[in-house]
């Protein structure tokens, strides 16, 4: 995406809001959250462009929704609409800013939303919730 894509109307300014990453599943199913508020972080300026290019493909209503309920558990099964592959006790990630919502099982991740994981990771800690617990 453009930079012109994460511009706010009239001002010129760059508006990323909010990132959201859910890592469900592994053997005990727990629930990891990290929400970074974009714009708030001193990080701004290094990973607001980097979400603002990633390739949000999942951005349907109906791919949302599913990928929203299979990382809670409330889905009809691993990868249910979406087409990603899950195995038992592997990591499900879903990915949400205002540019979309994808989901990638650990496995298939490619490697610049591996590199967005480490990113978040570093810049605040994991809220954990139970499952289905939005």
């Amino acid at each position: 995406m453009s930079d012109e894509s994460a511009t706010a109307s009239g001002d010129g300014d760059s508006v990323f809001g909010h990132l959201v990453v859910e890592r469900s599943g592994g053997i005990g199913g727990l629930l990891l959250v990290w929400d970074v508020d974009i714009d708030s972080s001193e990080h701004r300026e290094q990973i607001g462009p980097t979400i603002a290019q990633l390739p949000w493909q999942g951005d349907s209503a109906a791919q949302a929704a599913a990928a929203v309920g299979d990382a809670t558990g409330a889905g009809t099964g691993a990868g249910a609409g979406t087409g990603v592959g899950v195995s038992a006790d592997r990591y499900v990630y879903v990915f949400e800013s205002r540019f979309g919502l994808v989901r990638f099982g650990e496995a298939e991740m490619p490697k610049e939303w591996k590199h967005l994981v480490d990113q978040v990771r570093e810049i605040t800690e994991p809220e954990h919730r139970r499952p289905g617990s939005r």
